[in-house]
C-alpha cells in the first residue's frame, strides 16, 4: 500500500489504519496469536470509543445550535473556535475514507452529522457576525492557529515519510486542539459564563477526554501514536480548571465564573 493511501502507517490495523487493498494477504501475514490479528480482534471496541469522543461533540454543536436559533445571537462566542472545528472535519471527511471506519456505517452517519453541525454553526457565525464584537487574541485567531497547525502537522505525524494523507489526521488532532483556546480566552474575560455555552465547552473537553481513551487502548495494544496522543492531552490540561468549575457547577448549581478574577 502506498504511504499516501495509508493513515496512521499501519496496514492491516484498525481505525486509523489504512484498509488492506488486499485483505487476504494480510490476513496471510499474520498468525491467530499475532500482534496484527489480536488488534483486528479489538477493532469494534477502538471504533466505538473514537466514534463516541465525536458523538460528544456533536451533541455539544446541536446544544449551540439551538442556543443561537433560540437568541439569535453569538455574544459570548468564538467564532475562530467554530472556524477550527469547521476546518477539521472538512479533513475528517478526506482521511476517513482511508480508514477502516468506511466499514461502519455508524461511522459514516457521525461524520455527515458532524460536517453539517459544524457547516451550521459557521454558517450562523457568519450570519449573526454583527451580534458580537469580543474575540480572542490575535495568535489564538483562526488565521494563525490554522497555518501553525499545518506546520507541525507536517513535521509531527505518524508514518516515516514526508507527504502522505498522515499529515491531515495531524492537522485534525491539532487543530481540534487548538480549536477551543479562543473560546476559553473569551470566557476568561467574561465576567459570567452563560449556561449553555458552558455546557458546550465542557462536552467538548469530555468528547477529548473520550479520545485520550482511545489513545490509550490504542497504546496498549501496539498502536503508539504518541504525538497524537499529546496533542490531546495538552488540550485537556489547557481546559481542566475549566472542567473543575463545570463540574462545581452541575454540583452544586449557582452561576460559572470563570475571569481571571477567579
Amino acid at each position: 500500500v502506498g504511504s499516501s493511501a495509508q493513515v496512521f502507517a499501519l496496514p492491516c490495523r484498525p481505525i486509523h489504519a489504512a484498509r488492506c487493498i488486499n485483505p487476504s494477504a494480510c490476513q496471510r501475514k499474520g498468525n491467530p496469536g499475532s500482534p496484527t490479528n489480536r488488534v483486528d480482534q479489538a477493532l469494534p471496541m477502538e471504533v466505538f470509543f473514537f466514534v463516541l469522543g465525536y458523538l460528544v461533540q456533536f451533541g455539544a454543536s446541536c446544544l449551540l445550535l439551538y442556543k443561537i436559533y433560540k437568541f439569535k445571537s453569538i455574544y459570548g462566542l468564538s467564532v475562530d473556535t467554530q472556524i477550527s472545528y469547521l476546518l477539521a472535519v472538512i479533513s475528517r471527511c478526506v482521511w476517513s475514507m482511508e480508514t477502516r471506519l468506511v466499514e461502519t456505517k455508524f461511522a459514516y452517519l457521525e461524520l455527515m452529522c458532524s460536517t453539517a453541525a459544524c457547516g451550521g454553526l459557521a454558517f450562523l457565525c457568519w450570519q449573526l457576525y454583527h451580534t458580537t464584537s469580543k474575540h480572542s487574541v490575535p495568535f489564538l485567531r483562526v488565521y494563525v492557529t490554522a497555518p501553525a497547525c499545518l506546520v507541525l502537522a507536517f513535521f509531527f505525524h505518524p508514518g516515516d515519510d514526508w507527504f502522505s494523507m498522515q499529515i491531515l489526521v495531524s492537522y485534525t488532532m491539532f487543530q481540534e486542539a487548538m480549536g477551543l483556546l479562543p473560546q476559553l480566552y473569551l470566557m476568561r474575560h467574561m465576567h459570567e459564563v452563560e449556561a449553555m455555552t458552558s455546557h458546550y465547552v465542557g462536552l467538548i473537553v469530555i468528547a477529548r477526554f473520550i479520545r485520550m481513551i482511545f489513545w490509550g487502548k490504542m497504546y496498549f495494544i501496539g498502536e503508539h501514536f504518541l504525538q497524537l496522543f499529546f496533542a490531546d492531552i495538552c488540550h485537556t490540561l489547557l481546559s481542566a480548571d475549566y472542567m473543575y468549575l463545570w463540574m462545581r457547577k452541575l454540583k452544586d448549581g449557582g452561576r460559572l465564573i470563570y475571569s481571571q478574577s477567579v
